[in-house]
């Protein structure tokens, strides 16, 4: 109470101080022109920054209060104030990196840490992880920004969780692996196990030892043409056809692009300054080649549909998808992506 008049003091509004500070900033009396006045600014906000970061368990993508929801804050390193512990999983192997951590901080159930501003958990007890993935908050992950850039947001890997995921999914169950339909490419998955073990027996007779990596990618990836795309290559590493050449390759880069690291996914802002890890322009270099060869396979699986109508068992992916109709009909994009 006002003492002198007897009337009530107007409470003071605690956000007084963003709304005056445009006033402040052009005042002659702060002292912007001579710098000291931004300084003063950066400094508190770098100090709150800091804080922030200082007070947080489990790193800076764990601050708002994420971390203090439950009863205890779950444990975990503060790392460091931009990166998180990205620092630490970039040296020798990542799981016993984090098992280290664990052991150090003596985290039974879960440990939060960071990778720059995505935050994650390491889930140390079985329950504790069969919870985590039964638990429909834990549906959707992060997507990288190849997989962005790849169209695998659209297919059923790395798509949100939702109305379309389901579709996806509904549609590789009843179609893609139907037990008759598996039961149909049996032969042509035996054939492609025959050619693998010839050349895995030629390799040894010539050299002696085996490379067994190479022969199963290859063996898979012949497979999965057949049973997706309708189309059996001689995909060996001494083919010289041409279509294989360019398969092998799209394949290959495909893969490297999604297991790539790129600052960008864990600090998304790096992302509108730069290109670090060249990503964003391999994929712009990508992308145009597998939509010409899915589009290509997708249009010869038209003609042959336009001449005959059936539909047997055998019959492959791509046959599948140009087939539905109705709800799930998906767009040529969403071919190329579920297919691709």
């Amino acid at each position: 109470m006002d003492v002198g008049t007897g009337s009530p003091q107007p409470a003071k509004d605690p956000s007084w101080f963003l709304y005056t500070l445009s006033a402040m900033l052009g005042s002659k009396t702060f002292g912007v022109c001579d710098g000291w006045g931004l300084l003063s600014l950066a400094a508190a906000f770098l100090a709150s920054f800091v804080l922030s970061w200082w007070f947080t368990s489990g790193g800076i993508a764990w601050r708002n209060g994420r971390n203090s929801r439950g009863l205890v804050p779950i444990p975990g390193p503060r790392g460091l104030p931009m990166i998180g512990s990205l620092h630490a999983l970039s040296v020798g192997l990542a799981h016993r990196t984090l098992r280290a951590m664990v052991d150090g901080l003596g985290a039974k159930q879960l440990m939060a840490f960071s990778l720059g501003s995505t935050p994650a958990v390491v889930a140390s007890e079985p329950q504790t992880a069969r919870e985590i993935l039964t638990s429909p908050h834990f549906a959707d992950r992060p997507i990288k920004l190849s997989a962005r850039q790849l169209m695998f947001e659209r297919a059923m890997g790395f798509a949100p969780s939702g109305s379309y995921w389901k579709l996806l999914r509904r549609i590789a169950a009843s179609h893609l692996f139907a037990p008759r339909r598996i039961a149909a490419h049996e032969p042509g998955r035996q054939a492609d196990a025959a050619i693998m073990l010839r050349a895995i027996a030629a390799e040894q007779r010539a050299d002696g030892i085996v490379s067994l990596r190479r022969h199963l990618q290859l063996a898979a990836l012949n497979n999965i043409m057949g049973s997706v795309f309708g189309r059996r290559y001689e995909v060996s590493a001494s083919s010289e056809d041409r279509e294989v050449t360019e398969l092998r390759e799209m394949v290959r880069e495909g893969f490297d692009l999604l297991g790539a690291f790129n600052w960008s996914d864990f600090l998304p802002w790096l992302g509108f300054i730069c290109d670090p890890h060249g990503i964003r322009a391999r994929c712009a270099a990508l992308v145009p080649r597998v939509r010409a060869f899915v589009s290509g396979v997708i249009c010869e699986h038209k003609m042959k549909r336009s001449s005959s109508s059936s539909l047997g068992d055998a019959a492959d992916f791509v046959d599948v998808l140009l087939t539905l109709e109705g709800e799930e009909k998906l767009q040529e994009d969403d071919m190329i992506a579920v297919l691709w």
